[in-house]
């Protein structure tokens, strides 16, 4: 295995974003069809920032938003990541992510790779818990969420641009002895 993949699933192999990858993410990031959860396809400078935003949180807790790339062409599915949350309805934790390019959407990327890091979070990490969060109208992240097993436990509001959003928790927890 390639020393900078992190971990593999089935159809992907997970790394850290580099500075060098701007292209790659310009291509889902910048599609606001893609980024409907945020209200807008992001600028340059907001690609930048989450670029950077990402280097950051590697450096302070190991994880953060991870390119998955397809394992046999390479070409890139997306980003699918474990965030270090310190402030989910005011409580840390792991939380899974998934912004998948278009062009792979409704072929179960997300799933697998939400489940892959759940998997990761708790045999490497060593977390019993995590989280996912999206808007309560965004019925694809719910679907991915409860597709992995995850239980919806809580909706709550969390500001963004300055603006209230209700936002659904869902968690996964270790079984014990798994």
């Amino acid at each position: 295995m390639n020393e900078a993949i992190l971990f593999e699933t089935e159809r992907m192999a997970f790394r850290r974003f580099t500075m060098e990858d701007r292209e790659t993410v310009n291509v889902f990031l910048r599609d606001p069809e893609v980024m409907y959860a945020w209200e807008h396809g992001f600028s340059e400078d907001e690609v930048t920032e989450w670029l950077e935003k990402n280097l950051g949180r590697y450096a302070q807790y190991g994880y953060s938003w991870l390119c998955a790339d397809d394992r046999k062409t390479g070409e890139n599915i997306g980003a699918i990541g474990l965030i270090y949350n310190e402030d989910i309805n005011g409580e840390a934790c792991w939380e899974i992510g998934y912004i998948v390019n278009k062009k792979f959407w409704g072929m179960g990327y997300a799933a697998e790779g939400a489940r892959g890091c759940v998997r990761h979070a708790f045999d490497v990490i060593g977390t019993g818990r995590v989280i996912s969060q999206m808007r309560t109208n965004n019925a694809s992240s719910r679907a991915v969420a409860q597709k992995i097993g995850m239980k919806y436990v809580a909706t709550y509001d969390r500001i963004h641009h300055g603006k209230k959003e209700p936002h659904d928790i869902y968690v996964i927890e270790k079984r014990q002895g798994g």
